[in-house]
């Protein structure tokens, strides 16, 4: 088994930014890598952005024919300098900023689910959308974890094209969903049994769904598992590494024995110094004075002092007892 170059992999889950605010989109699967720089190519070709290059680069050349005034192509520059700022701007953003007009959506946002899928798509069904962020979630981490490295490249877009195909098959159902609970509101016994085979056909898109998300959770529990295989293995090399690098045992007891003897040395040296200056004895050569033995004297009896008081007040209360 072998590593596989996963370098060349495109995300399927993005981050974007919508009227609403930031939210997680999972993308179509059958929507080429051509087909996306075809969108970026238009987002960034906008009549607006082509019209004002087109008048700058005309000004530009009219003013260098002309040789009219220096303001004249400085306005022409800044033109089209601004026209090809502004396009790459807008291709570079196509995916991730939908922060446009009610009136005037782009391209990708005019198609609901044709580009893209957002995870709040689904938040009207209830139970279902809580299982969709799921989805959305366990691809994204699927394509980002370590251990993508070590999986057949077609697993994750085959995970990524069955997320995609359930929530597809999820969003036809809004449909019967509106259908069950106008029925299920009729107080007619026959349609309440069309109410009730609406809702056992949207239940078993339900339960599909579930699955789908069990057996997704179940690819990133071997995933995780990998991970922490990986992560202990560099674990191990850097510890191994690091430990490596320390120094030897003997090395350290040798450091210690040259250590030992060096007070020794300035023991030496010192006191022969005090010899030959005649500084005279060092404090922990000196006798211990009088005073010192005297008060050592005097904490020892009242030591026992207190010792025959606390006696002698037991035997004192142990006789009241008695009597």
């Amino acid at each position: 088994m072998t590593q596989h170059n996963s370098a060349d992999v495109v995300m399927p889950v993005r981050a974007a930014t919508f009227p609403d605010g930031p939210d997680s989109m999972l993308l179509n699967p059958d929507i080429t890598e051509s087909q996306w720089r075809g969108e970026r190519v238009r987002a960034g070709l906008r009549p607006r952005i082509v019209l004002t290059g087109l008048a700058g680069s005309a000004l530009v050349v009219l003013a260098v024919v002309a040789g009219a005034a220096v303001v004249a192509l400085g306005v022409g520059i800044l033109a089209a300098s601004a026209s090809v700022f502004a396009g790459c701007y807008h291709a570079a953003r196509v995916l991730t900023d939908h922060r446009h007009p009610p009136d005037r959506p782009c391209r990708l946002d005019r198609a609901p689910g044709a580009f893209f899928f957002r995870s709040r798509d689904f938040t009207d069904l209830g139970t279902a959308g809580h299982a969709v962020r799921a989805l959305i979630a366990g691809v994204d981490e699927l394509h980002r974890s370590p251990a993508r490295a070590w999986i057949d490249p077609g697993v994750p877009r085959e995970v990524h094209q069955v997320v995609w195909q359930v929530l597809c098959c999820l969003d036809r159902t809004r449909a019967a969903r509106s259908l069950a609970g106008d029925l299920a509101a009729d107080p007619d016994s026959e349609v309440g049994e069309l109410a009730a085979a609406a809702r056992e056909a949207v239940e078993v898109i339900d339960d599909a769904l579930d699955e789908v998300v069990r057996h997704v959770h179940g690819c990133l529990v071997l995933t995780r598992a990998w991970e922490a295989k990986l992560r202990h293995g560099e674990l191990a090399t850097r510890t191994e590494r690091t430990l490596a690098d320390l120094p030897s045992p003997s090395e350290v007891r040798w450091l210690s024995e040259a250590a030992e003897a060096l007070p020794q040395s300035v023991f030496a040296y010192i006191t022969a110094a005090r010899d030959i200056t005649g500084a005279g004895a060092f404090p922990w050569e000196q006798p211990p004075s009088s005073w010192s033995r005297l008060r050592r004297i005097l904490l020892r009896g009242l030591s026992r002092g207190a010792s025959s008081g606390r006696a002698l007040a037991r035997r004192t209360r142990s006789g009241e007892g008695l009597s």
